[in-house]
């Protein structure tokens, strides 16, 4: 009974993701990478389908990308756009306690990219953080991403 209780809890505890998410360049880390002049999210969250629209402009252009995900860890499968060409991305998302856990992997320039990303609300729903842990033939990293709502 005890643990249900806990289960039911840590569930209502998860956070509504909806919103217009600006980086804040300052305080995130890229790893080295090249930090984008911009990047945007508009978020659409109604448990469990999760629409990500991402908007990033920097050195090379501006991409835009659309992801509809589900956080029930059914595999989702949709098309993103990349510097290197535009490919279909298969990803799992799920909730572990208040985050957000998505995997997926991308194709750059033949080399599987294993992205593992973990999604934190604070600050009273006003900021987003985003932990990426990277696999590459280069050897693995990690990025943090830091979002405002605005």
């Amino acid at each position: 009974m005890l643990l249900l209780a806990v289960s039911t809890t840590a569930q209502g505890a998860r956070p509504d993701l909806s919103g217009t998410w600006n980086l804040d360049v300052a305080k995130s880390d890229f790893a080295g990478a090249p930090a984008p002049d911009s990047l945007i999210y508009v978020i659409e969250h109604k448990d469990p389908n999760l629409k990500i629209t991402s908007t990033q402009k920097g050195q090379q252009g501006e991409l835009t990308n659309i992801r509809n995900l589900t956080t029930d860890g059914k595999e989702s499968v949709n098309k993103m756009r990349t510097m290197a060409g535009e490919q279909d991305v298969k990803s799992t998302t799920t909730w572990n306690g208040n985050k957000l856990a998505n995997a997926f992997t991308l194709d750059i320039q033949g080399s599987a990219i294993e992205i593992n990303e973990t999604w934190e609300v604070a600050e009273g729903g006003k900021v987003l953080t985003v932990g990426r842990n990277l696999k590459t033939p280069q050897g693995p990293f990690h990025q943090t991403y830091v979002f405002n709502k605005q």
